[in-house]
């Protein structure tokens, strides 16, 4: 008759957050009576089960065994915690649990509210562990802290000191596989509670894809949840130097195990798509592939360098996808809202590709997390380390089928505005006039109204499904209260042609500007949006500055380089927030260059990147941003560009910059640096919108020049063809 294996208490540790998803675990290892603790689950079972968490828990930290307990006497009111923890540790026989031939290391954790120097105690806990063993059998064990053959752990309490010996030896989320890190990996076991969490083995799916794998732990975990691969299978324990370790039991355990392994790859998997913007990462991950043992099914994984914007087509069509990935976004990027600009082009790269596809994303910040278009969103909170994360779980929204405000637009009917029918019939009548092209050209943002009245000088301006009106300041000649009146009666009109609320109508005065005024901060309501142009999303903000990020007049001059920016190298003077470097870049530049004397518009620049998939920052130097002044800029350097874009301002000076700028007057010396910096058959587009402005005849002289004006402006600026003026000039050719 076989005697009944002996019950046992068991605590199993891991990270805040996991106590309920550990729990579904070890029930099912088919372990009962769980209690549940914050960071610890205590069971009573046998030997086998510690063994079996041992070998096959993805989630949980350690498997500890109590072994001894110290209870406490309270006789003074000063505590000397380290010497309790001494007294307890000598007075048990730990020659009963491991032998002095064993080197050992000791790990102490301490309640709440518990005030002790936490290395002496850890020494005073070795003392007594020695101290014991001296008594017991005249012997001394030895320490090792690196790779222990026995670990103790040992949690001092309020009322109590607990000593343990570690099962799991090193923490079970290290599976020996991570040979090769990136920054701030996320740990094994948290992946794997994600994967988890986010019902992979149940969801079975045709193709799983990291988007921004570092290291390719997310990859790893599904490969080892999809093939029954035991995570503790190839590695070290802690139990082999135990002299109650049953080692038949836990070779019986090992192989089957491993037999349980073997027949699951003969079932089909999935194809992986791991990507990464940075090689070393991509490196990382075949090299910790290889390690986990998945060697022999790499040509299953498509391992890629690659940016968001650079997906391939994943012919996701009819199958069924999991995209999980933890970005390196957050707190490393800097501020919030840079941070949730990538968060967004994540999002929209999502609904691109994944529509209706489940999804699991890690944010630092639970606004970035807020941004994902996810259906059904749930939020699963975790520590990475001292780090809290957010796990943002769901299915990705389809893409709404967005089209320019004018597709769907129509005359109103709406009573007569006293005073301002001219204004309004004009408005009308542009808006009818910009339809039909707005709608071919699927142009969202563009002026419906520029200051075609004397009475009404003001600009109407569509972002989207958003007017910016501004108005320009009257002559001092004017009565104040009568122009204010007559505005009153123009923004009355705008309502009622447009249709549009008034929350989505945002008013400036813009006076004539000098120096660094353009510049100034106007407002702090910070009222930013995101528009379309061309295959670029942009942010623009409607309240805080005079201009708004994006410069409507110089769109056709933007898309053009968008076209024939393939493969070249882009060169952006006077940036401002590099929209004309955001579309090269998506046309598939080689590289972007951009260059500004103004922080705040370089930071609006990257977050423009970042908010269509683009890598900035990148050891790659792909897309650069320069904060310097151009003239300088350009004496310094020595890199040559086969695309070069210059729209300066009128006139500037500032505190970075000695002197000041004048485009009339400095203009040639500015295209002579420029177009020593132009590859022999590249082309330079000059732009400005000074009024009077004319070109140099020097410059005609010394190379190929053609005014392009017409050319680059849109059928919304055909009414004043002095909106600026352009030149695309060239070396002349032998």
């Amino acid at each position: 008759m076989n005697a009944k294996p002996r019950l046992t208490d068991y605590w199993v540790t891991c990270a805040d957050g996991l106590e309920t998803l550990l729990q579904q675990e070890l029930e099912n290892l088919g372990i009962q009576n769980i209690q549940r603790f914050a960071g610890r689950l205590i069971f009573k079972g046998t030997l086998e089960n510690a063994y079996r968490v041992c070998m096959w828990s993805r989630l949980a930290s350690r498997v500890l065994l109590p072994i001894h307990t110290h209870e406490l006497e309270f006789t003074h009111d000063a505590r000397d915690v380290a010497e309790e923890l001494y007294e307890g540790a000598i007075s048990f026989d730990w020659s009963l649990v491991f032998a002095p031939q064993s080197t050992f290391a000791v790990r102490l954790h301490v309640e709440r509210e518990i005030k002790v120097n936490t290395q002496f105690a850890t020494l005073r806990v070795k003392d007594g562990v020695v101290d014991s063993f001296m008594e017991a059998v005249g012997k001394r064990p030895s320490i090792d802290i690196k790779q222990p053959e026995i670990t103790l752990y040992v949690l001092a309490g309020k009322t109590e000191h607990t000593y343990c010996l570690d099962l799991s030896g090193d923490s079970l989320h290290k599976r020996g596989y991570r040979h090769f890190m990136t920054d701030a990996p996320i740990k094994e076991n948290l992946a794997a509670a994600i994967l988890q969490k986010a019902q992979l083995q149940q969801l079975q799916p045709d193709l799983i894809l990291d988007p921004m794998c570092g290291s390719g732990t997310f990859i790893i975990e599904s490969l080892m949840i999809l093939t029954d691969r035991a995570p503790g299978l190839v590695r070290r324990f802690g139990f082999n130097g135990w002299h109650g370790h049953d080692r038949e039991l836990w070779l019986s355990l090992k192989a089957e195990a491993a037999e349980r392994h073997t027949k699951t790859l003969e079932q089909p998997l999935p194809k992986f798509y791991a990507y990464d913007a940075d090689w070393e990462a991509v490196k990382a991950t075949r090299q910790n592939i290889i390690a986990a043992g998945f060697e022999k099914i790499l040509d299953q994984i498509q391992i890629e360098e690659r940016t968001l914007a650079d997906w391939d087509d994943f012919h996701a069509e009819g199958k069924k996808a999991f995209i999980v990935t933890n970005p390196p976004y957050g707190e490393r990027l800097g501020d919030k809202a840079s941070s949730r600009s990538f968060y967004l082009g994540l999002s929209g790269l999502l609904q691109k590709n994944f529509p209706n596809q489940p999804v699991a994303v890690i944010a630092a910040q639970i606004e970035q997390a807020d941004v994902l278009a996810i259906t059904e969103p749930q939020t699963l909170r975790l520590m990475n380390g001292k780090l809290p994360i957010y796990i943002r779980f769901g299915t990705v929204k389809p893409a709404a089928v967005v089209q320019p405000f004018l597709a769907t637009w129509q005359p109103q009917q709406f009573e007569k505005i006293e005073g301002a029918e001219d204004f309004t019939n004009r408005l009308q009548k542009n808006m009818q006039a910009l339809k039909k092209w707005a709608v071919k050209e699927n142009i969202f943002c563009l002026r419906l109204y520029d200051a075609d009245l004397p009475d009404f000088n003001i600009a109407v301006d569509l972002y989207g499904d958003r007017l910016h009106v501004q108005e320009y300041a009257p002559p001092k000649t004017i009565d104040p209260e009568k122009a204010k009146k007559r505005f009153n009666l123009g923004l009355a009109a705008i309502r009622a042609v447009t249709g549009l609320n008034r929350d989505a109508i945002f008013i400036k005065t813009r006076a004539k500007q000098t120096g660094t005024n353009q510049y100034e901060k106007q407002s702090t309501a910070s009222k930013r949006f995101i528009v379309q142009e061309g295959k670029a999303k942009i942010l623009v903000n409607l309240t805080d500055y005079l201009d708004t990020g994006l410069f409507l007049d110089h769109r056709q001059i933007r898309l053009r380089i968008a076209k024939e920016a393939r493969g070249k190298h882009f060169l952006n003077l006077y940036s401002y927030t590099s929209t004309a470097s955001l579309h090269a870049a998506l046309g598939g530049a080689a590289s972007t260059t951009s260059v500004d004397l103004s922080n705040t518009y370089l930071n609006w620049s990257k977050e423009n990147f970042v908010l269509n998939g683009l890598t900035v920052d990148h050891a790659d130097e792909q897309h650069m941003f320069f904060s310097s002044d151009c003239f300088e800029w350009l004496k310094e350097g020595h890199e040559q560009y086969d695309l070069i874009f210059i729209d300066p301002p009128t006139f500037s000076n500032s505190k970075k910059f000695y002197g000041t700028f004048d485009v009339q007057r400095d203009h040639v010396s500015l295209l002579k640096r420029a177009m020593n910096r132009l590859t022999s058959d590249g082309t330079l587009y000059f732009s400005n919108n000074y009024r009077g402005f004319e070109l140099d005849e020097e410059i005609e002289a010394i190379y190929q020049v053609e005014e392009i004006t017409s050319e680059t402006i849109g059928l919304d600026f055909k009414r004043n063809q002095k909106i600026h003026r352009a030149w695309k000039i060239q070396h002349n050719q032998i």
